[in-house]
């Protein structure tokens, strides 16, 4: 499964993965506002095996045929040294 990720204006380290590029229309209108302008970051392939910082390729697919997108936030634990 291909995904398009962009990367948030207004909230560093968070990212929307999205089926098809540039179709935000899954995405409430609210949480678009939150994340403002979005910007692309990159195409990816979703395979099981493929290894991802903060969700498996399984999580993320399943939250996208869930609701239509993956919404990716640093956690707190991520600001640690």
């Amino acid at each position: 499964m291909w995904c398009f990720i962009y990367r948030s204006t207004k909230k560093m380290g968070s990212y929307l993965y999205i089926e098809k590029e540039n179709d935000f229309s899954p995405v409430p209108e609210e949480l678009m506002k939150l994340f403002g302008k979005p910007v692309f970051a990159m195409k990816l392939y979703l395979d099981d095996a493929r290894k991802l910082a903060a969700a498996t390729p399984q999580e993320i697919k399943q939250k996208m045929a869930e609701q239509g997108y993956f919404l990716q936030m640093l956690r707190e634990d991520d600001f640690k040294i």
